[in-house]
């Protein structure tokens, strides 16, 4: 059951970041953000009130730190993309977020057997597979030094997220991915005010306001979860399907948007099944 949550919090996860880039390709990243953070917590306060759950100062402190580690680990991740190139940040940012998960799983006793580290290593290579993209020329793709820092420092920072929201008590249910998603709202909406030239109204249709609210209810519901994953089975584990959502990416990039898909991509894509069907094994 639990492999089988993190794959869902996984197609949830690329469905969102699909729509989410949509939108960012019309307009600024952080007007998509300050209207998704938003929905995803109104979504995440309903779940919360749903599932059986205790609000203590612990889940509010660990939601609170989540929400900080959270934005800033988007605001390296756009940062890098915006470098590139995107074939490579993409790929390098959701291999290294489960370095975080995996290490944090032995710290605090998962004993992963031969199998579980065969779907581990299956499934990372996975990701770097379907993310792969070839430069618009058919080149080698030139690659940024100061990118692949940033690309790996969201990594990180995504997968120290995922490991304080995964290993809270079960105790404390969605509560602390509330305050998380509260933290991380504020700080996005503080700094779209900061920018005071922007009008949030400016570029958005009502196509792009749906896709937006799509978008952010689907992260949120894919974050609890995955929290749900975790309490299931171990948080490695969750972390590492959960990680295969680029593929949901490619996919719908594909049956949506024409993009054609390469070789190595395809080649990803089934790799990321087969290690989803090793790792629900574990």
């Amino acid at each position: 059951m639990a492999a089988f949550l993190a794959l869902i919090s996984s197609l949830m996860w690329g469905t969102a970041d699909f729509f989410g880039a949509y939108v960012s390709k019309k307009i600024p990243a952080n007007k998509v953000l300050v209207l998704s953070y938003p929905v995803g917590f109104v979504f995440l306060l309903i779940y919360a009130f749903m599932l059986p759950g205790q609000l203590d100062s612990y889940s509010i402190i660990i939601g609170l730190l989540a929400g900080v580690i959270g934005i800033l680990a988007m605001g390296s991740l756009y940062l890098a993309l915006a470098i590139g190139p995107m074939g490579v940040m993409s790929p390098v940012t959701a291999a290294s977020s489960t370095f975080v998960p995996i290490a944090m799983g032995l710290i605090v006793g998962e004993q992963l057997g031969l199998i579980a580290w065969v779907g581990i290593s299956v499934a990372i290579l996975a990701v770097i597979l379907v993310s792969m993209e070839t430069s618009p020329t058919g080149g080698k793709l030139a690659v940024s030094g100061k990118g692949l820092v940033l690309a790996i420092t969201a990594g990180l920072l995504i997968g120290t997220f995922l490991s304080i929201v995964g290993l809270a008590p079960t105790s404390n249910g969605m509560w602390p991915l509330v305050f998380a998603r509260l933290m991380s709202s504020v700080l996005v909406f503080g700094y779209f005010m900061s920018r005071k030239k922007q009008s949030f109204k400016e570029g958005y249709d009502s196509k792009l306001f749906a896709l937006v609210i799509i978008s952010g209810a689907l992260d949120a519901t894919a974050n609890a979860v995955f929290v749900l994953a975790t309490f299931e089975g171990y948080l490695s584990i969750a972390a590492v399907i959960a990680s295969l959502y680029p593929a949901a990416t490619v996919i719908l990039a594909t049956a949506f948007l024409k993009e054609r898909l390469t070789g190595i991509q395809f080649v990803g894509i089934g790799l990321a099944f087969f290690s989803a069907g090793i790792l629900s094994l574990v």
